[in-house]
């Protein structure tokens, strides 16, 4: 019996993030900064007793299933999504016959901030290929998974995190108009363990998209104009990032993600929720050169910069505060994908 099983890497944006979102990519040409980390997207598929397609996530504790006439019963409208989209890569399903489940779970929550939707659509793409033993092109994959997400599914945001997942590493996205070029911006692995080492990660709690909608607030001011030079000097942050990377200068690298912080909060005031504003203060007086939210604002996780024997100080006045502090590693990797025998 086979089973097949795939992953793929969440990420911590650092530069550029709002600039790869609409229209701000295609009229100016967006550019983000980020490096993928070693939490992931899980997913699994194989045989089940039960007739049709059974999606089960366990860590949000729901069942969807399909029996016959592609009709979901369920909530999870993502996996769903990936599934409706690719009807040719989907095993064939008999109502008499027994089918096949597809297990999934991540090791972050959702609302996280480090691209997890985006990571289980591309790691869920990835299975199915592999499932149908056909190839992809990468870009490919990172634009069917942004339009399952953005275009199917009408969830707004950019295009950063589904090519995060894609390629992996250390990379620079330029987004323009039509084209994306993948720009790897390390190659010593010393600026990437040393980067590791300064860093920390912790979940501060959910996102408020849904009462806020932040995105769709951040995308009105841009558009009104009110926003449009805080975007332009978000994007000129990634530059001077990945020179200091590419120099070894990690302190002026997280004095950096300080300057670059007070400027995406002038993106919506709802980006930085007083609960932000203080675990940031707190940080700050505790000896991190900077920090930011890891993804579009509201909450889920924030990362800090310090130096390297201040991290533990750091890490147990936020934990006192009630950020749940989280260990993590760079990955070089993107979405992966293998086969095994189950013995039974």
């Amino acid at each position: 019996m086979k089973i097949y099983k795939a992953r793929a890497p969440m990420r911590i944006g650092f530069f550029g993030g709002g600039t790869d979102v609409s229209p701000y990519a295609e009229e100016h040409g967006g550019k983000v900064l980020n490096c993928t980390i070693n939490l992931y997207v899980r997913c699994m598929l194989n045989p089940s007793t039960q007739p049709g397609l059974t999606i089960r996530s366990l860590d949000l504790q729901e069942v969807s299933r399909m029996v016959s006439g592609r009709v979901w019963d369920g909530k999870l409208a993502l996996p769903q999504a990936v599934l409706d989209a690719m009807p040719h890569l989907q095993p064939s399903l008999e109502a008499t016959q027994p089918g096949y489940k597809i297990t999934m779970f991540s090791d972050a929550p959702p609302g996280s901030g480090l691209g997890s939707s985006s990571a289980l659509v591309v790691s869920m793409l990835k299975l199915l290929y592999n499932v149908a033993n056909e190839s992809f092109d990468a870009h490919e994959l990172a634009e069917l998974a942004y339009r399952i997400e953005r275009v199917d599914l009408g969830i707004p945001g950019g295009r950063q995190d589904q090519y995060a997942a894609v390629f992996g590493g250390m990379c620079v996205y330029h987004f323009g108009k039509g084209r994306v070029i993948v720009e790897p911006v390390v190659t010593d692995p010393t600026a990437l363990l040393e980067l590791e080492s300064c860093l920390i990660i912790g979940y501060i709690g959910d996102r408020q998209l849904l009462r806020h909608h932040l995105m769709e607030d951040q995308v009105q001011r841009l558009v009104s104009g009110d926003t449009l030079r805080y975007h332009d000097e978000t994007k000129a942050f990634v530059d001077e990032a990945t020179r200091l990377l590419r120099e070894l200068r990690i302190a002026d690298f997280g004095r950096l993600l300080h300057d670059a912080w007070e400027v995406k909060k002038a993106f919506s005031p709802h980006i930085a929720p007083p609960i932000v504003d203080e675990v940031y203060a707190l940080a700050r007086r505790h000896g991190a050169w900077g920090g930011k939210i890891t993804g579009a604002g509201g909450g889920g996780f924030m990362v800090f910069a310090c130096p390297f024997d201040r991290r533990l100080e750091l890490e147990r006045v936020l934990r006192e505060a009630g950020v749940q502090m989280r260990p993590f590693s760079f990955v070089t990797h993107g979405v992966q994908a293998w086969t095994v025998q189950e013995h039974v």
